[in-house]
């Protein structure tokens, strides 16, 4: 639990009694540790005092959510914690001859808060694309999403061109009250205002049709079309998410930092031509109407085996993957406790089916449960590596990462190439990536989007006011499942994709003096270190936390960080409450280093001094962030001795430490964290070693 009061003066009492001492044999020659003193660390020196980080503060808006019983500071959802639900029936035609997608919808979105709600924030993410509305990135001008039917419950309303524009409630208890009905849309939001206000416990019924053009490649990368291929995302209104610490959470979207949603549930019906492969988030409903039976036992096959199939293959033999001969067909798909539903389609995609097996431990009896995993794609130079490797290196990620967190929830993992330039995206159940023709590049992208299956997807945070909460959590199992897979990087591979490379990318921006804090609004961020700050700096800090608590207790907190805030709504003091609690002890000092401030690590041996029978190892701490001194003590003998020096004395706002160890055998050398667990701005300075 993250407490708010404490005191240098406390910290620095308690030095000595925090020693820890870890010994080992690392050579041949036994470590004698029972014949030598302990270790000691002097009562820090009168240096010049450093930057002390205080307590973990949160925002007002958190603080009251805790007094209302819906969040606690253990980190666990409190007693009265809710989250509000829809359920969305969409019907979707792909006009591919005027590249247009026309829809209709209806939501029915529950109200399961204690407050009365008189307006529903939507999203029109499409509008990104209007001209006059601001974005972080220049793109393609499709003039948005146009409405021509706005309803609720079963009233159309119309859009108001007079009076007050609808101001967004950015707390609960602050809100503003009209008698006016109608809607107005400001940006990418949509703001409804409710004839009759939403009780708790009641729901509204929400009609909307509209469409719009799926904007030209590149776009944002995240979605768009090409030739005869269409990757549809953010592409139908949505209402935001109300929540109990902020209310309405409707921030515009940007083209820069990502979403805030509510899981919900989708049934979904995409017309499309004739012939054309579909890949959606969830379960196809109609497999029997729109595909042969000759394709069906593909499927059948793949599921059953495991080996990858071609179910789809482009060309003069296409069509007896298909079954009807309309000019168009449905595809149905049903999708629930999802927080959001993407479709593509091509008729030129491969479809290639396999399987991934997920879960099965703990009882005897039980079964893993069957996956079944999807791979789009086009054949070409540029997509080389994806008849090798997208539909195993999807179902690699998704039994990883299953182990490594807890097992993936949802029936089917698909992943679509095309549109985007670089990287990938993910949406609920599906990836989409860019053309890859190397297969480790590949591997380590579909590994990272198919992380995302985690955090957002099932731990619903904030992605565009807190970045790192999906992205840096993501970065880092992306490092442990390509690690467990394909071993420590040695030749070949992206640095990104291992913790040495994540490490190392964020310390190349550190060194270079722009370290910067995560607690930081994503679309507010420097787009040139958004990527290496979220990503790799989040990595690089849970790396460095478990180096601090343990492999099995930072892999305990982590997982039941998950559990607490599966389909709900972390912020990121329940993180930091949860990691606290499970780890029993009090962590404000890392997260007030890592996370709240800009804050590199540099940590050096200013001296190795023998006199008498001790040897006084003087340490310097010449950066910012406080960490425990991990040293490594090796000795004539072969023997290596281990000593942490805990946090304290930097607390206390010393810059120098001093540990004196026995003389003998004689020490030839000395490094600070031998096992580059902490991303430290010099490892130079960090080793000493005898000359003699």
């Amino acid at each position: 639990m993250i407490r708010f009061a404490s005191t240098a003066g406390s910290r620095a009492s308690r030095v000595h009694a925090a020693i820890i001492l870890v010994a080992a044999s690392l050579g041949a020659a036994p470590l004698l540790a029972q014949t030598r003193p302990s270790p000691a660390v002097e009562p820090p020196a009168a240096t010049a005092s450093r930057p002390v980080p205080g307590p973990v503060y949160e925002i007002p808006e958190f603080s009251r959510a805790v007094a209302n019983g819906t969040r606690s500071r253990d980190g666990r959802p409190g007693a009265k914690y809710w989250v509000n639900r829809a359920r969305y029936s969409i019907d979707a035609t792909l006009d591919d001859a005027r590249h247009r997608v026309i829809g209709h919808e209806q939501v029915v979105y529950r109200n399961n808060s204690p407050d009365t709600l008189r307006r529903i924030a939507v999203h029109l993410r499409q509008n990104a694309f209007a001209s006059g509305n601001a974005r972080n990135q220049p793109a393609p001008i499709t003039g948005g999403m146009r409405l021509s039917r706005v309803a609720v419950n079963g009233q159309v309303i119309t859009a108001r061109t007079t009076g007050p524009a609808a101001v967004p409630i950015t707390s609960v208890g602050k809100r503003r009250t009209s008698t006016e009905t109608g809607y107005t849309v400001d940006g990418t939001v949509m703001w409804l205002q409710l004839a009759s206000p939403l009780l708790p416990g009641d729901s509204a019924r929400l009609d909307f049709a509209w469409n719009y053009d799926p904007p030209l490649s590149p776009s944002d990368g995240r979605q768009g079309r090409e030739a005869g291929l269409y990757l549809i995302g953010y592409w139908y209104p949505q209402v935001a998410v109300y929540d109990d610490v902020n209310g309405w959470v409707a921030d515009q979207y940007t083209l820069g930092a990502e979403f805030y949603m509510d899981h919900a549930d989708y049934d979904v019906r995409v017309t499309v031509p004739h012939g054309w492969v579909v890949g959606a988030t969830g379960t196809l409903q109609n497999a029997a109407e729109v595909l042969s039976p000759s394709a069906r036992q593909k499927l059948a096959l793949a599921r059953r085996t495991g080996a990858v199939v071609h179910v789809v293959e482009p060309g003069a033999g296409a069509g007896a993957a298909f079954a009807g001969k309309g000019a168009s067909a449905t595809w149905h798909f049903a999708a629930p406790n999802v927080r959001d539903f993407f479709w593509g389609t091509s008729n030129r995609y491969v479809w290639d089916a396999t399987r991934a097996l997920v879960g099965g431990d703990g009882a005897p009896d039980a079964r893993p449960d069957t996956v079944d995993i999807f791979s789009f794609y086009r054949r070409s130079a540029a997509a080389a590596a994806w008849p090798l490797g997208g539909a195993r290196f999807t179902r690699d990620a998704i039994e990883q990462l299953s182990k490594y967190l807890w097992p993936y929830p949802w029936p089917v993992m698909s992943s679509m190439e095309g549109v985007l330039e670089s990287g990938g995206m993910e949406y609920p159940m599906v990836t989409t990536m860019q053309s890859w023709a190397d297969t480790l590049s590949l591997a380590g992208d579909l590994m990272h989007e198919t992380g995302h299956m985690w955090f957002p997807m099932q731990v619903g945070s904030n992605e565009t006011r807190y970045p790192w909460m999906d992205e840096g959590f993501t970065q880092f199992d992306v490092a442990q499942g390509m690690r467990a897979l394909y071993g420590e990087p040695r030749n070949g591979g992206r640095a990104g994709d291992s913790e040495p490379g994540q490490r190392e990318l964020y310390l190349r921006v550190a060194r270079s003096g722009h370290d910067m804090t995560l607690m930081w609004n994503g679309d507010l961020y420097p787009q040139n270190l958004y990527f290496i700050m979220f990503y790799d700096k989040t990595a690089a800090a849970l790396a460095a936390l478990r180096g601090i608590v343990g492999e099995e207790t930072f892999h305990r907190a982590y997982r039941e960080y998950g559990k607490r805030w599966t389909g709900k709504h972390p912020y990121p003091y329940d993180f930091f409450n949860t990691m606290n609690d499970v780890a029993g002890r009090d962590l404000s000092w890392f997260w007030q280093s890592w996370f709240y401030q800009p804050w590199p690590l540099d940590q050096a041996i200013a001296s190795v001094q023998t006199a008498g029978d001790s040897t006084a190892i003087t340490i310097d701490d010449r950066g910012l962030a406080t960490m425990p001194v991990r040293l490594a003590v090796t000795r004539r003998d072969g023997s290596v001795q281990r000593v942490e020096v805990p946090v304290d004395g930097w607390l206390g706002g010393s810059r120098r430490q001093v540990v004196r160890v026995a003389a003998r055998p004689a020490v030839t050398k000395v490094e600070i964290d031998p096992d580059g667990l902490f991303p430290d701005m010099n490892r130079k300075n960090q080793l000493w070693e005898s000359t003699r």
